[in-house]
């Protein structure tokens, strides 16, 4: 399951009905994963209030570990591919973020022309002790970044991925998309190839000898597409991004409605 929009409500909180759920289905038998665009240390801090065994799938598949800190797979950009896809959108750069897996000050870094309407001002809001500001970043991608990623308002952003997709780099290169039109931001997330969501699932299930006819997913939003092909019983949240309904999934509650707790009551426990 996916977390922003599908575990955690619109507080950010894991709700007493989600917690009741997982819990039931987890004395059945039932193993969770959560799958997030967010880095493995922004998702931490929920999933150890889940009270079953949870992995986590985070950067959008780039990293599998668990809640306790162990890393059990790593799919990072290239630094080489990094720095082309920097060099190749020079206009983007105030909105653009080069993500490392490293604790502390510089998981987060930015070029000092930054603007805050773009991911600045959400990582100065939230976590301000992650965020480094350098006067060229490029210059700054010195090892295998996690990820580049740009965010902002979505007439800023989608020209970026135009750009990408034609650019000699386009051949190395995982481009997903979450989009939050409601509040007037995209993220455009540049992956390694083959790095996502969907990729780093099958993984996690192969490892665990689980076919992917029993795997549920609940995703809500674009990066969430491929782990819900890849899933036999894919679930959309209710409050799901417009656009995302086109396969005809079946929908849950929404994630104010504990819609996580409905989907397991309706597929697993039901």
């Amino acid at each position: 399951m996916d977390l922003d929009g599908t575990l955690l409500n619109s507080r950010g909180e894991v709700s007493e009905g989600n917690r009741r759920a997982m819990t039931s289905a987890s004395a059945r038998g039932v193993q969770f994963a959560v799958v997030t665009g967010r880095r493995i240390h922004s998702a931490r801090p929920f999933v150890e209030k889940i009270p079953v065994p949870v992995v986590l799938i985070t950067s959008n598949g780039a990293v599998i570990g668990t809640s306790a800190g162990d890393i059990l797979h790593r799919n990072f950009l290239p630094r080489a591919v990094a720095c082309r896809v920097v060099g190749a959108t020079p206009d983007f750069r105030p909105y653009t973020v080069a993500i490392f897996d490293v604790p502390g000050r510089g998981q987060v870094t930015m070029q000092d022309c930054a603007v805050p309407e773009g991911p600045l001002g959400w990582y100065l809001r939230n976590a301000p002790q992650c965020l480094l500001r350098v006067p060229a970043l490029e210059a700054a991608i010195a090892t295998d970044p996690v990820q580049i990623m740009f965010g902002g308002p979505p007439e800023r952003i989608e020209p970026a991925e135009v750009l990408l997709r034609r650019s000699p780099v386009a051949e190395f290169i995982q481009l997903t998309w979450t989009k939050y039109l409601e509040r007037d931001v995209s993220i455009l997330d540049v992956m390694n190839r083959g790095c996502s969501k969907g990729v780093a699932l099958k993984l996690w299930a192969e490892r665990c000898g689980i076919d992917s006819s029993e795997v549920m997913a609940i995703g809500d939003n674009f990066n969430d597409l491929e782990m819900l092909h890849f899933a036999g019983q894919p679930v959309l949240m209710a409050n799901h991004s417009p656009g995302l309904d086109q396969n005809g999934w079946p929908r849950t509650l929404s994630n104010d409605q504990d819609g996580v707790a409905a989907a397991i009551d309706a597929y697993v426990l039901g």
